[in-house]
């Protein structure tokens, strides 16, 4: 796995990337890029450079603590920025959603794991609780998750590899669910989706605190709510 990396990086690649990650890029670049792109936040993003990259091979997350801990830092110095981290993970082939839940599930609790600072007393660290959020180095996280295996969730298949996005919940002020303006942008994605998609939108999507986080981390290629539980393991809970 390699470090923090800016667009401009692997628009011209002058280091040894692996191709899989310059051809997945483009992908992703000219699709989240591209105007016509539900969610406008992210082609914002994506076009003004406010992202930054990282990328996963061999199953090895060994490096990824340092990479998350050096984007926070990048996103508290810039905080007039919506910065994002996306994570791309090496393609695997014939692979369905149960093994892109599990390996998701398996990168934050590694996170978590290899987290140096504590957990802030603040926060709820009960995924049933619809105030929890991930949190790594004190930061509250959404962590969201795009992966080939969905078919009917075309919007969220950005390609052949396995994508994780971490945004820290803060860079949500202003646009959230609960303010006039972005309850408006919100519903305007959501019927953007629901078109491209020709489904309504999944039923454990909603607003921060009226809906539980974790199940809106990796949502189901149907139209059902996930009835299981939360695979995130809390260090301190374990014996």
């Amino acid at each position: 796995m390699s470090y923090l990396i800016e667009k401009n990086e692997l628009l011209t690649p002058q280091t040894n990337f692996p191709d899989w990650l310059i051809k997945q890029y483009d992908y992703w670049n000219e699709t989240v890029g591209n105007k016509e792109f539900p969610c406008h936040f992210g082609t914002q993003s994506e076009n003004n450079g406010s992202l930054r990259y990282s990328y996963i091979e061999n199953d090895n997350y060994t490096l990824l603590p340092e990479v998350l801990r050096g984007f926070l830092a990048l996103s508290k110095n810039n905080p007039r920025r919506r910065h994002a981290l996306v994570l791309f993970i090496e393609p695997e082939e014939n692979k369905d959603l149960k093994y892109y839940n599990e390996k998701f599930w398996s990168i934050l609790n590694y996170l978590h794991e290899n987290d140096n600072e504590e957990w802030p007393d603040s926060w709820t660290n009960d995924p049933d609780d619809v105030n929890w959020e991930f949190i790594f180095d004190r930061e509250p996280i959404f962590v969201s998750a795009n992966m080939p295996a969905y078919q009917n969730r075309k919007t969220r298949n950005l390609g052949e590899c396995q994508i994780l996005i971490f945004q820290p919940r803060r860079i949500f002020n202003g646009i959230s669910e609960d303010t006039k303006s972005g309850s408006k942008a919100i519903s305007m994605i959501r019927d953007k989706v629901e078109n491209i998609e020709g489904m309504p939108t999944h039923p454990d999507l909603g607003g921060y605190g009226n809906t539980h986080e974790w199940k809106q981390y990796v949502i189901s290629d149907d139209n059902k709510s996930e009835t299981g539980k939360c695979p995130f393991m809390y260090k301190y809970s374990k014996q």
